[in-house]
């Protein structure tokens, strides 16, 4: 979870739709993708790799299951495809609802990939908000065409630009529009106004005032051997568990990803890196090793990765020499890559305990920063503790300072590290015996990336011999003053119960520099409110957590499973992980996830404007709160260099939070700028959601 804003400038295509009409009507039109200032929970989510039967570095087989939360109030429903956009399936989740599918229902006998996730509101809105249509002039000239509208009763266009070629036709000098229920009527009877020769096809855009308000996202991808899970629950029939999180796109794709620690059987541990390609071509991938601790690069390797393709880098099985340890760096030039990475330790060298597994994400190097907050530390906990491996993804030495703070938020020691030289890595242990929880704040010289590892080694009983891994949550957080905190979204929390013991717990990390107040609403997979909801948990102080336990929730069912929304109603910001914990199975049934955050947010769609040197292009830019309801009387603004016409800006959205404003260009490409102008000062601050999308009107 990092700053919730950001400026996105990758064009994704959308399928084009496809009109019904017995009118001679069609929609051509493939559309850059809506953009948003979200991060982590978006309409649009990745999932790297969900095994589907696959042995990694000797254990398996293993299995995986996808939890897929709607984290707003409204239903959605959910489109499942393959790493390449091939559709899988499509499901619909309530209000608050969610669901877990199993890996073999998704890809069946095949071995498993890549998922995207893409979210879209169900019921009375319009699918896009942006249309184009191809239509044939009528005859006799002055006489209205028709166009059969595919958008549910109540819908209402909002704008229309009619243009034929480079040829942009006025309203009301050449023609007027008017609606009737879901027809569009084009009359062309103004006297002496111009219209299309009879016969000849022409373009017609719309835009309508009520498009379907973006899906808020959030996923946790579960994976377990020997044997598989329908319902992400585990028991005795497995043998290790592990987990991550899914992520928006923006936060997990990219050219150049880096990997926060790899081991090619060192002390046991052994790697698979899972590069997937989720680009519409053939991509040439190389994964640099670099050594720990002197950052050099000792091994290259290279290969060729189809569209939607997953190359599984098992280090060992690659050659690497034993006892190797480092860090790696994923390139494709031009490529679209994602990326998850597998620990496993199938045996140690000191003998028990065996069969622990982690699994950790490669980011993006534009989504690293140089603050980390680390929500949970293990000092001697009930025999758990944690190691934190910083890795140096700047290109100069990087100079590190750790605050470990105690859940009472005083500090409880400072430590030091580096220089790390670039494409290396340290670690450090909070060492003692003073069997407590804490939380870190990393602050570094240049951008990293950390993996939070806890294992329990020692012990008594079943439970010895666990592992778990998370992320380090890259900062800083800005925040606008005077907006609310963003919410934070748990898609997996479970309590054991009769069918299984599962149980689940949140740690809850105050940022902030005051007092923080945290209420939170447990909603089963239909939606439905559970008790204790509202929990209200106060007095959370700075640089202080709190520990959220399924099994020290009484209200709480038995067998709960479902996602819980964090509201922070004072101080604050507040970052989290989650972590689930099953002592029935056989080794290590531990896994955690980072947890994602919401805000208001800006999300724009984009008209066509390639070959229409000229003409006015429809923009339409939606605002939404922290649970994705629209905001309107909401301005918004729209910038661009000179050779644009800019009309209707600054805009107010309407009802259902949605603003219309018209972009003229000649023979120009040009980068447009769309923010939400939250202090209405006329100027797209840096603090304010904002859009970029780079439109040429050159023909």
């Amino acid at each position: 979870m990092r700053h919730w804003r950001r400026r996105f400038g990758v064009v994704l295509l959308a399928l084009g739709l496809v009109v019904a009409s017995s009118a001679p009507v069609t929609a051509n039109w493939s559309a850059p993708a809506p953009t948003a200032s979200l991060w982590d929970i978006g309409e649009r989510l990745v999932v790297p790799y969900l095994p589907n039967n696959e042995t990694l570095a000797g254990t398996g087989p293993w299995h995986g299951t996808v939890t897929v939360a709607n984290a707003s109030s409204f239903p959605v429903t959910v489109d499942i495809a393959k790493a390449d956009g091939s559709p899988i399936t499509s499901i619909n989740l309530l209000g608050n609802g969610s669901t877990t599918l199993a890996a073999g229902t998704l890809f069946g006998t095949n071995p498993g990939g890549g998922l995207l996730l893409t979210g879209r509101e169900q019921g009375g809105c319009a699918p896009q908000a942006v249309q184009e249509f191809t239509r044939t002039r009528g005859t006799p000239a002055n006489s209205a065409d028709t166009i059969a509208l595919p958008i549910p009763s109540g819908v209402n266009v909002a704008q229309v630009v009619v243009s034929q070629g480079t040829t942009l036709y006025t309203s009301p000098a050449d023609y007027t529009f008017s609606q009737v229920g879901t027809t569009l009527n084009i009359n062309w009877a103004p006297p002496g106004g111009a219209e299309p020769a009879g016969g000849s096809a022409y373009s017609v855009q719309v835009a309508y005032d009520f498009p379907c308000r973006p899906a808020r996202l959030s996923a946790a991808v579960k994976l377990m051997a020997p044997a598989p899970s329908t319902n992400g629950r585990t028991s005795s029939t497995h043998l290790m568990v592990s987990g991550y999180a899914g992520l928006s796109q923006a936060s997990a794709v990219g050219s150049t990803l880096v990997a926060p620690i790899a081991q090619a059987n060192y002390s046991g541990w052994k790697t698979v890196l899972h590069v997937t390609n989720v680009g519409n071509t053939l991509c040439s991938v190389t994964v640099k090793l670099y050594q720990h601790p002197s950052g050099t690069q000792t091994h290259t390797l290279t290969q060729a990765v189809a569209a939607g393709a997953t190359w599984n880098l098992d280090l060992v099985a690659a050659g690497i020499p034993n006892n190797w340890l480092g860090t790696a760096r994923i390139e494709g030039v031009g490529c679209q890559l994602t990326a998850s990475i597998d620990r496993i330790k199938p045996t140690q060298p000191w003998g028990a305990p065996v069969n622990m597994a982690l699994t950790n994400l490669a980011l993006p190097v534009s989504a690293l920063t140089s603050t980390v907050y680390v929500p949970l530390v293990f000092q001697a906990y009930f025999d758990w503790n944690t190691g934190l491996a910083v890795t140096n993804a700047g290109g100069a030495p990087a100079t590190v300072t750790i605050n470990y703070y105690g859940t009472n938020g005083n500090l409880i020691t400072t430590k030091s590290l580096g220089p790390i030289a670039s494409n290396s890595m340290d670690f450090d242990y909070l060492s003692g015996s003073g069997g407590q929880l804490a939380q870190a704040v990393i602050t570094s010289t240049q951008p990293i990336i950390v993996s939070v590892d806890a294992v329990k080694y020692t012990g008594g009983g079943a439970d010895v011999g666990q592992a778990l891994t998370s992320m380090g949550i890259n900062g800083p957080l800005t925040l606008t003053p005077g907006l609310p905190m963003p919410l934070l979204r748990v898609p997996l929390f479970q309590k054991a119960g009769s069918g299984s013991n599962d149980n689940s717990g949140i740690q809850l990390f105050n940022v902030g520099g005051a007092a923080a107040t945290v209420t939170l609403d447990f909603s089963d997979a239909s939606g439905a409110p559970q008790p204790p909801s509202p929990f209200t948990v106060p007095g959370i102080a700075p640089n202080g957590a709190v520990t959220i336990y399924a099994p020290s929730q009484a209200p709480l069912p038995a067998n709960f499973q479902g996602q819980v929304r964090v509201a922070v109603t004072a101080g604050g910001p507040v970052v989290a992980i989650t972590n689930n914990v099953n002592y029935d199975v056989q080794a290590d049934g531990s896994a955690a996830f980072n947890v994602a955050t919401g805000q208001r947010a800006l999300r724009v769609d984009f008209g066509k404007v390639a070959n229409k040197n000229g003409v006015d292009t429809i923009l339409v830019a939606q605002t939404v709160d922290e649970d994705g309801v629209q905001m309107p009387a909401q301005q918004i603004l729209v910038q661009g260099p000179a050779g644009l016409t800019i009309t209707t800006s600054p805009a107010s959205t309407n009802m259902f939070g949605a603003a219309t404003v018209l972009v003229k260009g000649t023979n120009t490409s040009a980068l447009v700028t769309v923010c939400w102008d939250l202090n209405t000062n006329a100027s797209c601050d840096a603090t304010e959601p904002t859009v970029t999308q780079s439109m040429s009107w050159t023909p």
